[in-house]
C-alpha cells in the first residue's frame, strides 16, 4: 500500500512517519515544502512541492492509494481546494483529514476555551482557528471522496502513552489532550487499516 504523507516536516507528520516508515507493507512517500533540518530514512520517497499547487499535488499522487494530510494549521481551505481538485483528477480517492475535534460542536465551551488557553491560544485565535478547520472539513465532505475526518484534541509535544479514546462525530469527545508519541501510532494504525471508518468522522483524544 502506497501512502502519500502531506504536510511530512510538521511535527505531527514527522511522528506519524516514524510509525509507517517501518512497516514492510506500506510504501511510504512524504511531501513538503523542503523545510530545512529535516530528514526521511533513505527508503522514504521525498517530493519537495507547493501543497496549494494541483499540479504539484498531482504528481505527488501519481500511483499512491491513501492520501493523510496534516496540512495547516491555519487558512486550510487552500490546501483543501486544490487537494480535492488533484484527487479527483488523479483518480485517488482514499484520504484521511486531520482537523478539530470541535468543528462541528454548536460553540466552544469556556472550558475549552480555557483548555485552550493552557496550550497559547487566546480565545480570538481558537475561534477563528476552529472556524477555519470548519471550512475545510467541510470542503472535503461536500465531495465524493472516500474519505476520514481525524477530529483530533489538543496535543501536547511529549512522548508520554496513554490510551487513546476514539469518538463518533456526533458524540461528545470522551477523552482530554493527548501525546503527540500516543496520536501518531493511532494514526499509523488507522492509516495502515485503511478499509476501517471510511466516509466517517472521528474524534482522537485520551483518557484522562
Amino acid at each position: 500500500m502506497k501512502i502519500l504523507n502531506l504536510g511530512s516536516s510538521g511535527i505531527l507528520g514527522q511522528a506519524v512517519v516514524k510509525q509507517l516508515a517501518p512497516l514492510p507493507d506500506v510504501d511510504l512517500r512524504v511531501f513538503d515544502r523542503g523545510k530545512k533540518g529535516v530528514t526521511y530514512p533513505d527508503f522514504v520517497e521525498h517530493i519537495v512541492g507547493d501543497a496549494t499547487s494541483v499540479a504539484d499535488l498531482k504528481d505527488a499522487l501519481n500511483g499512491v492509494d491513501v492520501v493523510f494530510s496534516t496540512l495547516g494549521p491555519f487558512k486550510v481551505e487552500t490546501f483543501a481546494t486544490p487537494l480535492v481538485q488533484a484527487m479527483q483528477e488523479a483518480g485517488v480517492s482514499r484520504l484521511f483529514w486531520s482537523t478539530q475535534f470541535q468543528i462541528y460542536d454548536d460553540g466552544i465551551s469556556p472550558e475549552n476555551l480555557k483548555l485552550a488557553a493552557s496550550f497559547g491560544f487566546d480565545e480570538a485565535t481558537e475561534r477563528g482557528y476552529v472556524e477555519n478547520q470548519r471550512q475545510a472539513a467541510d470542503i472535503i465532505e461536500a465531495t465524493h471522496l472516500d474519505s476520514t475526518l481525524l477530529m483530533i484534541h489538543f496535543f501536547n509535544y511529549d512522548q508520554s502513552i496513554q490510551h487513546a479514546v476514539l469518538d463518533a462525530k456526533d458524540q461528545p469527545v470522551s477523552g482530554g489532550p493527548i501525546s503527540i508519541a500516543s496520536l501518531a501510532i493511532v494514526l499509523a494504525e488507522m492509516l495502515h487499516h485503511e478499509a476501517d471508518y471510511r466516509q466517517d468522522a472521528i474524534k482522537i483524544s485520551a483518557k484522562d
